[in-house]
């Protein structure tokens, strides 16, 4: 289960499938990002959502079968990291500036679908920059709810999508 959140538009048909992410930030890279718990979906939708104040929350059903597990698997966490760094140091021999975007294209292009790995399942970071006062644990600093992202590639992966929470502020 998974949970995507969105601007809502008050003049907009509702959505039947996940926005796409393309954004040069996007820390996973380009795809189709769920929360796994409502909680982060809504902390998701409230200090990123902003622009008319209001959010939907959909719920989905995602095949996680061919996913790299860097929250959960101790294997998948290190070959993740380890993909990452072989990449960056492939930039720097290179003298190509290393950026975001261009680390994950290249890992996506060049690594995961080549391993058959069809999403990232990630442990994001605990605050968000834009409401540092955001309280994740009655304890301040003892982040101890993991803020788990699924990121697919593909719509393939992705069923049963529908709007669970419409309208949220």
């Amino acid at each position: 289960m998974g949970y995507h959140t969105q601007e809502y538009r008050a003049n907009a048909p509702l959505l039947d499938k996940p926005i796409r992410c393309k954004g040069k930030n996007a820390w996973l890279g380009v795809g189709y990002y769920f929360w796994t718990e409502l909680e982060f979906a809504h902390y998701w939708g409230q200090d990123f959502k902003v622009s008319t104040g209001y959010y939907d929350i959909s719920r989905v059903s995602i095949d996680v079968e061919n996913c790299l597990n860097t929250v959960f698997d101790e294997d998948c966490y290190f070959f993740f990291r380890k993909k990452i760094e072989e990449t960056i140091d492939i930039f720097k021999n290179r003298n190509l500036t290393v950026s975001l975007e261009q680390v994950h294209r290249f890992l996506t292009d060049n690594v995961w679908t080549k391993h058959g790995i069809e999403g990232i399942i990630y442990d994001d970071k605990p605050t968000n920059p834009r409401k540092s006062d955001r309280i994740y644990s009655e304890i301040p600093d003892l982040y101890y709810k993991k803020r788990i992202q699924v990121m697919i590639f593909s719509l393939k992966n992705i069923r049963n999508f529908e709007i669970y929470l419409e309208e949220q502020n």
